[in-house]
């Protein structure tokens, strides 16, 4: 058996899809401002886990918390079918299953839910990470990669899933308007094997910056979750993809030029430009981060999966090329994979 690999990749999205016209509108802004975050997001739309015929924001904790169970279940299964399917693997060949969220809980937790609903083996060994926001997809990953290398034989499933319709909370701050402009909902799953075809994850890294701790996150006054998003995480984060790139080339003794492909959590315009001048690439080298943050918003830690896709999908890597995956989150953290076709 070889190194641990992602032999798939599939997503999931709820079957609603909203302009962000029309979401403007049900979050209720009516002042230039916060208007504009919606219309200056380079955001076409997004799909949110609710019934637009029947959805009004006005939702109790429990009706929150309801919802989110449904969705986090229908998609994070979903997301997983798909990728068993392309890995060519049936779901009693699933020896350990790594699941994440931001945007709710649940206990028994996410693992147990999917293990049920998906007719997962009795015997399969699982882990749940939770709160650790957007990043938390590269984190599940790493715990999949860990019980593959202590394993050989064993094939391993990561999903991430975010209902984040179902963590709003409407008040007069502007960063909750920042939220309501850019999040959405979707889920992401990688089959990760020693043997099949895919990219060989050669080494994963961390990296810490808590002195910005209260950057990002989220509160929770009288139990609804609220976001914390400090306008210095379009610095922060891009400042520290850099970094996260920087450390991940020289524990192999890359060049930048070395690197082809670049798989960069879609967090917003301004950290995605930021990151692209910091890291000196052209559009093209971020234009699958782009067209992700375009079609979907930003699907907290589902969303580096959905960029992943989309750079497998365009038939672009070939063998012998060389790739980062990067996500950021709170903590302040930066969580990248070095990859190699």
């Amino acid at each position: 058996m070889g190194a641990p690999r992602i032999v798939a990749v599939a997503t999931a999205t709820p079957p609603h899809r909203f302009d962000q016209a029309t979401l403007l509108r049900l979050a209720g802004y009516d002042d230039a401002l916060r208007a504009g975050f919606f219309t200056n997001s380079q955001i076409d739309g997004r799909h949110l886990y609710l019934d637009p015929d029947t959805f009004t924001p006005d939702e109790s904790v429990d009706e929150m918390q309801a919802r989110f169970r449904r969705g986090a279940i229908e998609l994070g299964a979903a997301a997983v079918r798909r990728a068993v399917e392309r890995a060519g693997w049936d779901p009693a060949d699933v020896d350990f299953l790594a699941t994440t969220t931001c945007t709710g809980r649940l206990c028994p937790g996410l693992d147990a839910h999917l293990i049920a609903e998906l007719g997962l083996k009795a015997a399969i060994q699982r882990v749940h990470v939770g709160d650790t926001g957007c990043a938390s997809a590269m984190v599940a990953l790493q715990q999949a990669v860990n019980h593959v290398h202590a394993f050989p034989r064993h094939r391993a499933v990561v999903v991430a899933v975010e209902i984040c319709s179902a963590a709003y909370f409407l008040d007069d701050r502007l960063e909750s308007a920042v939220a309501h402009a850019i999040f959405a909902d979707g889920a992401g799953a990688l089959a990760v094997s020693g043997d099949g075809e895919g990219p060989v994850i050669v080494s994963h890294q961390s990296l810490f910056r808590p002195e910005h701790l209260q950057a990002m996150g989220f509160e929770f006054p009288g139990g609804r979750q609220r976001v914390v998003l400090s306008k210095d995480v379009r610095r922060i984060g891009a400042t520290m993809m850099k970094e996260m790139a920087e450390r991940l080339m020289e524990s192999q003794g890359l060049k930048h030029e070395d690197v082809r492909h670049f798989v960069l959590h879609s967090a917003g315009r301004r950290v995605i430009e930021r990151a692209r001048r910091l890291l000196a690439l052209d559009d093209s080298r971020v234009a699958h981060s782009r067209r992700v943050l375009k079609r979907f918003g930003n699907m907290a830690s589902a969303t580096v999966l959905f960029v992943l896709e989309e750079a497998l999908d365009s038939g672009r890597p070939v063998p012998g090329d060389w790739g980062l995956m990067i996500a950021l989150g709170p903590g302040f953290a930066a969580e990248g994979a070095l990859l190699r076709w």
